[in-house]
């Protein structure tokens, strides 16, 4: 429960479910959580274990070996990179330490975004995306909503809907309207081998969040960035916590800098195998529609009696761990979500959808 009362509902709670079925963990295939289907990406854990004796160590304040690698992988300079214990330390800071005048959020979308506005006391505006248009966004439309001083909230590809706005496109549409400031989620965005708004020309009113949990599949080490110009990172930078990257952390960030390109690219090829294959599959399962995404989740709505809750029941029945979407504002109990695993998983998965709703 956050402090303003509100509740921050995720997926991905492998370890409460476990103990609420009676099982390991590792007994359970959690296709809730948005993480890459392959798995922790290659030598991480073993570049943290050869050098695990480092937790005897203070980490670098403010992760500059970290930053410099990462600023390097996309040709930017250190003063425009901050590291963070997850985005969320960034979606959380933002609105705290820039003070919008008021939030626009495009929804449906992930939850915490309105939380950490709603903690710092901004005042928030939902900009809907139709169902009826599969939850696409028209630019236009929120040009419209534009006064200047807010700050517009974007996942990109978003989360849960898994729609993406072509990246130079939306680079435009930011600098056409400097008056007001874009926090922009490209967590999902390294699964589709889009081009990233980092590597364009940074732009004073624009942030953008990378996450490394998703990707790599190291949610429980908690690290993540914060792109921009110099100048739009400089009021949030005075006000980051030192040592708010642990030395594991760095450690691993450090790695994966330099070490990732292969991985990224295996599992880019294996989503854009993988995801048409099972898309195909779930849409010949009765009462069920998928909404179009090109990330490594699948947004799917309901249309029988069976309810998205129940339906994630009678799948932990069998060990299978899916998204209840009805949460997520502009959704409702019809929606749910899944995360492709590898191919076995998914096909487990499948034939368990098959065999509750069939």
């Amino acid at each position: 429960m956050g402090a303003s009362g509100e509740r921050i509902s995720h997926g991905g709670d492998s370890i409460a479910v476990a103990r609420q079925l009676g099982c390991r963990v590792e007994d359970l295939a959690d296709m809730s959580s948005n993480l890459s289907p392959l798995g922790v990406a290659d030598g991480v854990i073993e570049a943290v274990r050869a050098r695990v004796d480092e937790i005897g160590f203070l980490p670098e304040s403010g992760s500059e070996a970290l930053r410099e690698c990462f600023a390097g992988t996309y040709g930017l300079k250190l003063d425009q990179v901050l590291a963070g214990n997850g985005t969320t330390e960034f979606i959380f800071g933002a609105p705290a330490s820039l003070r919008p005048s008021r939030a626009i959020i495009v929804s449906p979308t992930y939850g915490d975004y309105r939380v950490a506005c709603s903690w710092a006391g901004i005042e928030t505006e939902t900009f809907a995306l139709p169902a009826e248009n599969d939850f696409n966004l028209d630019l236009d439309l929120l040009a419209d909503r534009l006064r200047g001083g807010e700050m517009v909230f974007i996942c990109n590809p978003n989360n849960p809907t898994g729609g993406w706005v072509d990246s130079e496109h939306l680079h435009r549409f930011v600098a056409a309207h400097p008056a007001s400031r874009f926090l922009v989620d490209e967590a999902y965005l390294p699964f589709t081998g889009k081009k990233s708004l980092m590597e364009l020309p940074l732009l004073k009113n624009l942030l953008i969040l990378c996450s490394y949990s998703k990707m790599y599949c190291i949610p429980g080490i908690r690290l993540g960035f914060l792109v921009g110009t110099g100048e739009s990172l400089e009021q949030l930078g005075k006000r980051l916590r030192p040592w708010g990257v642990n030395r594991i952390a760095q450690i691993a960030g450090e790695y994966l800098c330099h070490n990732s390109a292969s991985y990224v690219e295996t599992v880019c090829l294996f989503v854009q195998r993988e995801r048409p294959k099972f898309v195909t599959a779930l849409t010949t399962i009765p009462g069920v529609e998928v909404i179009p995404g090109c990330t490594n989740f699948i947004l799917g709505r309901l249309h029988g009696t069976m309810r998205a809750g129940q339906l994630r029941n009678e799948m932990l029945q069998r060990r299978i761990v899916i998204r209840n979407c009805a949460d997520f504002e502009g959704l409702d109990e019809r929606y749910f979500r899944i995360s492709l695993m590898d191919e076995a998983t998914n096909g487990r998965c499948l034939e368990a959808l098959g065999e509750i709703l069939g």
